[in-house]
């Protein structure tokens, strides 16, 4: 795939400033993926997810795992989706000069992100797009937090790229890295603190008819590998041709750097389709089948998953069913699941995992459900905060633990 002008202008400043990933090469891939903000009190768990609050407005919302307490909360000017944390410093000494940031980009095809933290005094810093250009709602730090890579469109070109800003000179974009395939949706990072994985849903589209979806016979869904520190694509891999609608959408990586991902089908309602799959490097893609008719259930709908603090379990959320499903991530093994009507969001914290809905809800679920213990009934919690007010009316798509 060829390289935008922006990327071979900045190639220079973007091999440097990727120098020092490596410096996280170690850490265990759900650390990478899933956060790094330091709390403020280090044995409780924060989330944050964007949703409409209690007086309507759309906002990102940071609370206590445990007390529900909301801790910060910025508003947005339009709905938000994915969220990416950015990780502690290696290099203690120099922790408390560095903001602790959290990232929450806009829905596709929006043009903003806002950058903030827990200290108020701060203020929130926002990002746009260039203008032809915009988020996919996605985006993952580098392991040393200094660059923040985002999924977006080029429009005009009908590829899709992933944007390098960095994150210690104001989130200055320095470059562009191709994305391995049309659509980019969502990109994690391996635990090598180098390879990208990028989600490809296949679909080309347009912000002038921002939900129109151009090519579903020519769809071209993939899983790509790509090289952060000079944009090779290392792997590319497709399903096989007759699931060319399966659209790839989120991903989570556990332990091994096995990649979990989950699909949404573009074909025939009608049609059921596995929509859970999950990757290996050097292996060809696995959708995993579930049992007794739960993926009729899914209805051809992955909204997020996300693994527990080991990378062992995951859970896939699939809303229009009212459904959330437990998988063992070394097989792709069906393990169990939740009942939670409009079930969007996942996130592993320190002792399970945290579930919202569209609806306001928040529940908690086991994060050893099958593998260890039985499963642990799902627990709806009442998204009280200490003020006595609900958190929220309704959340997106996803949520993110900050540990």
């Amino acid at each position: 795939m060829r390289s935008s002008t922006a990327s071979r202008i900045d190639r220079r400043a973007l091999v440097k400033a990727a120098g020092g990933l490596l410096a996280g090469a170690f850490l265990p891939p759900h650390a990478l993926a899933g956060g790094g903000l330091a709390s403020a009190s280090s044995s409780r768990v924060l989330f944050v997810s964007a949703g409409r609050d209690k007086s309507g407005h759309l906002v990102a919302i940071v609370f206590d795992g445990e007390t529900l307490e909301s801790l910060r909360s910025v508003e947005l000017p339009d709905r938000g989706h994915g969220i990416a944390v950015r990780p502690p410093a290696q290099d203690k000494s120099h922790g408390a000069a560095r903001r602790n940031d959290l990232v929450v980009f806009a829905r596709r095809p929006g043009n903003f992100a806002v950058v903030f933290s827990l200290d108020q005094s701060r203020a929130a810093l926002w990002l746009a797009t260039r203008p032809d250009r915009h988020f996919f709602g996605h985006g993952v730090y580098s392991a040393d937090g200094a660059l923040l890579y985002t999924t977006e469109n080029d429009f005009a070109a009908g590829v899709g790229v992933i944007g390098v800003r960095d994150a210690t000179q104001g989130y200055k974009q320095i470059g562009e890295l191709p994305a391995g395939g049309i659509d980019p949706h969502q990109v994690i990072l391996l635990s090598d603190g180098r390879t990208l994985v990028v989600a490809n849903g296949g679909i080309r589209t347009h912000p002038d008819e921002p939900r129109l979806e151009n090519d579903t016979a020519t769809m071209q869904p993939s899983l790509a590998y790509v090289d952060s520190a000079n944009g090779e694509v290392l792997e590319r891999h497709e399903l096989e041709h007759d699931l060319h609608k399966l659209s790839i959408r989120h991903l989570c990586t556990g332990a091994g750097n096995k990649v979990m991902f989950g699909c949404q089908f573009r074909g025939p309602a009608w049609e059921t389709q596995a929509c859970i799959g999950s990757h290996l490097r050097g292996e060809a893609l696995k959708l995993h089948p579930l049992p007794d008719q739960l993926d009729a259930r899914v209805r051809n709908y992955v909204a997020s998953l996300d693994v527990d603090r080991n990378g062992e379990t995951a859970v896939i959320a699939a809303p229009h069913g009212g459904l959330a499903v437990v998988m063992e991530v070394a097989t792709g093994r069906y393990l169990a699941h939740y009942d939670m009507a409009n079930v969007f969001g996942v996130a592993g914290g320190r002792s399970g995992f945290l579930l919202t809905s569209s609806d306001g809800g928040l529940a908690s679920a086991d994060g050893l459900a099958g593998v260890s213990r039985p499963l642990v009934p799902l627990t709806r919690l009442a998204g009280q905060g200490s003020s006595g007010e609900g958190l929220a009316s309704a959340w997106d798509n996803h949520i993110a633990a900050v540990r």
